[in-house]
C-alpha cells in the first residue's frame, strides 16, 4: 500500500533513512521536507513503513530528493515499486521532467535509474559527504529532451 507521508510520520521514516544509508538525513531535514510543492509518500507493508520518498515538483518538472527502503525489506523490489509510483503520480500531475542526484558509488541506484529511463547529464563535484572527504554526484534527467522516456 503506498499513502502520502505527514509530518506525523517522521518518527517512523527516521530509523529507515538512518539504517538505510551511510549519511542519513536528520529529523530536521526530513521534517522540512514536506510543505506545499513536496510529494513525500511511503510505502507500508502490514500496517508497517518499509519505504517512502521524497520529491518535489514545479510546473512540469520533479526532482527525487530521497528514496529510501527499510534494509530488512532491500533486494525485493521495493525501490523499483517506490520509484514507479512516484514516476506515474507525478506525471498524472504533469511532470514531463524528472531530475535525481546519485552517489557516484552507489551503482545499484544508477542502474534502477537508468532502467526507468533517467540518463546522466551532469557532475556536481564533492556534492555528498564520504567517509574521507567528499564524493561527486552524478545528476541525471528523464525526459523533456526527447530522451529516457516520459
Amino acid at each position: 500500500e503506498y499513502r502520502p507521508l505527514t509530518l506525523a510520520d517522521v518518527p517512523a521514516m527516521l530509523p529507515i533513512e538512518r539504517g538505510a544509508h551511510r549519511f542519513p538525513w536528520s529529523e530536521s531535514l526530513l521534517q522540512d521536507s514536506f510543505g506545499e510543492r513536496y510529494c513525500n509518500v511511503g510505502g507500508w507493508r502490514d500496517g508497517q513503513l518499509v519505504g517512502f520518498y521524497i520529491a518535489d515538483q514545479l510546473l512540469d518538472e520533479s526532482t527525487l530528493h530521497n528514496i529510501c527502503v527499510d534494509p530488512g525489506y532491500q533486494g525485493q523490489g521495493l525501490g523499483r515499486e517506490l520509484l514507479a509510483h512516484y514516476l506515474q503520480q507525478s506525471a498524472v500531475a504533469g511532470c514531463r521532467c524528472w531530475w535525481l542526484e546519485v552517489r557516484r558509488s552507489n551503482e545499484r541506484a544508477q542502474h534502477l535509474y537508468e532502467q526507468a529511463g533517467y540518463q546522466q547529464v551532469g557532475v556536481r563535484k564533492g556534492y555528498y559527504r564520504a567517509e574521507q572527504g567528499q564524493e561527486d554526484a552524478l545528476v541525471m534527467r528523464r525526459g523533456a529532451s526527447g530522451e529516457g522516456g516520459g
